[in-house]
């Protein structure tokens, strides 16, 4: 099955809003209902909260379903619960009444069973207090492989997903431990990849790790029965580390300053000044845009880089209060210049505020 080129941002948002968004949010609609009906008062409350703050995720990731209309009862059920489990375990953790890594771990085991289909399910609250969830982790689980199992190359890229999940749910662990042990966990974790992506800094290995993007690019080309191996490859070096790296800046970009106030961690704030976190974002814009030049639907990947940059300095959190954040802000928007970026920023502008 030949995916669907698109070649006009007017087009991409015709899909997205004609196609795409029934199915989100009849997907989300029901998980949010499923979720309010978790017995446990702290796990039902998690759920709840982390689909309130991050529906933009599924939002953002059904995007790549316009690539491919005649699998988006596939894809972005997919999508949507590969996303929910993410969000759902940020929040365990983040907010987590316990600092096990091991029950961190043991919690995101769900995400690789998710991506084997005929895996079976394991206990993943074997390791903390709260357990009774009325069987919604497992069903989220179970939803994902069955729908993975609907794409007809996606033995093609499983071997590849399974990597990238797991180093998200490395950096899931070792973000969320005791304050005094996390940085001296993640600079270890990263001499291991240093000499693979010698162009990137520690904080910024960091953050291509903790995007889903790559994942959900990978499960579109999985749609495609004569699916090669070289295409696999070029798309996962785009997004790893660059679309994926922008993704994640630009996301904790707009949290800084509520990141410095609660203490939380916050990679952004790892560069010496606002002069250098600019200019490494502006060089993850520009390698993220030569990076997907001459990939399959390339103009697709090139309205994803200016989307992104769009979709989140739209957030009502850039603003003249934040004065370095606004700054930088305005000079990546640049950047995004020209029709698309003009019309991403616009309807981010709806979809965000």
């Amino acid at each position: 099955m030949m995916r669907h080129e698109i070649r006009h941002p007017w087009q991409l948002l015709y899909r997205v809003y004609r196609h795409v968004k029934p199915v989100m949010e009849r997907e989300f609609a029901a998980w949010y209902r499923r979720a309010g009906e978790i017995p446990d008062a702290e796990l039902r409350k998690q759920a709840l909260s982390s689909m309130t703050t991050k529906k933009f995720h599924c939002q953002g990731g059904a995007v790549y379903a316009a690539q491919a209309l005649s699998y988006v009862d596939h894809l972005v059920p997919l999508i949507v619960a590969y996303q929910t489990i993410s969000d759902y375990l940020d929040n365990l953790c983040d907010r987590s009444t316990s600092l096990d890594p091991q029950d961190f771990r043991h919690l995101h085991r769900s995400m690789q069973d998710a991506l084997t289909p005929g895996a079976p399910l394991h206990d993943y609250y074997r390791y903390r207090e709260e357990k009774d969830d009325g069987g919604y982790l497992a069903a989220l689980v179970e939803t994902c492989q069955r729908h993975a199992a609907q794409l007809p190359a996606y033995a093609k890229v499983q071997e590849r997903v399974l990597e990238l999940s797991l180093l998200y749910s490395d950096l899931q662990v070792y973000k969320h431990i005791a304050h005094a042990q996390r940085e001296a966990e993640l600079l270890a974790w990263w001499r291991k990849y240093q000499e693979r992506y010698p162009e990137i800094y520690w904080q910024e290995f960091s953050a291509v790790t903790g995007s889903t993007i790559g994942i959900f690019a990978l499960f579109c080309l999985a749609t495609d029965e004569k699916l090669d191996d070289e295409t696999i490859a070029a798309v996962d070096a785009a997004y790893f580390p660059w679309v994926c790296g922008l993704h994640i800046l630009l996301d904790y970009l707009i949290d800084l300053e509520e990141d410095r106030l609660g203490g939380d961690l916050n990679f952004v704030s790892y560069y010496s000044s606002t002069e250098e976190a600019l200019e490494r974002l502006q060089y993850f814009v520009e390698r993220a845009k030569e990076s997907v030049a001459g990939l399959p639907n390339e103009p697709f990947h090139r309205m994803i880089v200016d989307g992104l940059v769009a979709f989140y300095l739209a957030d009502r959190k850039v603003n003249r209060s934040q004065p370095a954040i606004y700054t930088i802000a305005r000079q990546l928007l640049r950047q995004a210049r020209g029709l698309p970026g003009v019309l991403f920023y616009l309807n981010s502008l709806l979809v965000r505020r």
